[in-house]
């Protein structure tokens, strides 16, 4: 630091011989060796610029600033001590250290500032009042706007502020600047970036409605803000491997009641009723078998998927592999075998007489129970006569339009519905 006259005081790496600004040490004692040398009790001055610098900020609070001043005394120190050596003609040297060390401490500010810049925006974005008035104050409170009475141009693009161009601040770190140089954030995608569980409006606002609810930002902290929602979405998005294995596991929960259902059908079929076809469950096999070609071929997918051999990806992927070929095979290719035709007639004709049976003996028993053969007759005549008009029998044929169309979308579950139905209305007839 150095004092250019008692009103102005200029601050950085000065030359004390022609006040120029050098940014660090090692430029400024480079400066100073290369167009100074006659001033050789100035530089060795030099060399106790910083040891003493350092006492006073300790003295002034030694907790705090101790640990940051060693920090940036030794990244001096490296960083002078790496451009004075001599290189070596045909001799390579390493400079992963000193590249680190200079990643490291811009990475550590601007993990530090960004981390700031979301607590703020946290605080702005709760409980931030709807009425306007309300909320200009709310945002004063959570962030203090910078004094700017005395700024007449607009730091960003030096344009001069007047009656059309007015000052406003950044709600973020409180600097000021003109609208033209305003960005604005959405509130909902703020909301986002402070709790990533919170879910996104898909509404898109217009320019106008952006500027009126959103909240306004210098370019700085709108870039910083962009940049952490960036790395959110990064870590949030899904590889090809995770969507590919996601989509054969719906496929499996897909085929987990179709093969249930097939079951069911296939057994039906063996007891003889007539509730499914043949044709029915072989069009719920030709599904199962769609199902399991789309999971076979996903699992051969994240089998291929490019990965360092022996490494825990690699294994993963033929895991994933090997236990989707052993649930096709296992589950969805070890069906049952379906019943021919002729299996089929024989089982429902075996069924069929064990019915007529049972309602042949019921009739028997109900006509013993008849009071006279005379009424029992003229009822008999009566049923005759009102057949076309039986609302059992409507009933009966608006069920079989039912089945027709389910069997059609294969919703075989109506169809199991729409045949106990069905069955009941047969009984009622039959009786």
């Amino acid at each position: 630091m150095a004092a250019a006259n008692e009103d102005e005081i200029l601050e950085g790496f000065l030359c004390p011989i022609c006040k120029a600004d050098l940014k660090s040490a090692s430029q400024l004692t480079s400066h100073f060796e290369s167009l100074h040398q006659e001033e050789q009790d100035v530089l060795k001055s030099l060399k106790d610029i910083f040891g003493k610098a350092k006492k006073i900020i300790l003295n002034n609070d030694e907790n705090d600033l101790k640990e940051t001043f060693d920090r940036a005394l030794k990244f001096n120190y490296q960083e002078q001590a790496y451009y004075s050596q001599e290189q070596v003609i045909g001799v390579s040297r390493s400079s992963t250290d000193y590249f680190k060390a200079v990643r490291s401490a811009r990475l550590e500010r601007y993990a530090t500032e960004t981390n700031k810049l979301l607590i703020r925006l946290d605080k702005l974005v709760c409980n931030m009042p709807s009425e306007p008035n309300l909320r200009k104050q709310y945002e004063q409170e959570v962030v203090p706007w910078l004094d700017g009475s005395s700024v007449k141009l607009c730091p960003n693009c030096a344009k001069t502020f007047n009656i059309t161009r007015r000052k406003h601040h950044c709600r973020l770190c409180g600097s000021i600047l003109c609208h033209d140089c305003s960005l604005f954030l959405d509130l909902n995608i703020a909301r986002a970036i402070v709790d990533p569980s919170a879910a996104i409006s898909a509404e898109v606002q217009d320019q106008e409605s952006l500027e009126k609810n959103g909240l306004r930002l210098c370019e700085h902290c709108y870039n910083l803000v962009e940049l952490r929602k960036q790395i959110q979405d990064s870590r949030n998005a899904k590889t090809v491997v995770m969507t590919a294995y996601e989509q054969m596991r719906s496929l499996m929960e897909q085929a987990k009641p179709a093969v249930a259902m097939y079951e069911k059908m296939c057994q039906s079929l063996f007891d003889g009723e007539t509730t499914y076809n043949l044709s029915d469950v072989n069009a719920m096999r030709g599904r199962i078998g769609k199902l399991a070609e789309g999971i076979d071929l996903l699992s051969k997918q994240i089998a291929a998927h490019p990965s360092t051999p022996g490494t825990r990806e690699a294994r993963l992927h033929a895991a994933i592999r090997q236990a989707a070929a052993h649930y096709i095979k296992e589950d969805l290719l070890s069906l049952r075998k379906l019943p021919t035709e002729a299996q089929i007639e024989e089982v429902r004709r075996q069924r069929y007489e064990r019915a007529e049976k049972q309602i042949q003996m019921e009739r028997q028993r109900m006509e013993a129970e008849e009071i006279s053969n005379e009424t029992a007759g003229a009822s008999s005549a009566a049923m005759v006569d009102h057949d076309d008009d039986d609302p059992l029998l409507e009933q009966m044929n608006i069920i079989r339009g039912y089945i027709k169309e389910a069997r059609r979308e294969l919703r075989f579950e109506e169809v199991s519905g729409f045949f106990f139905n069905y069955n009941i209305h047969c009984n009622s007839l039959c009786f």
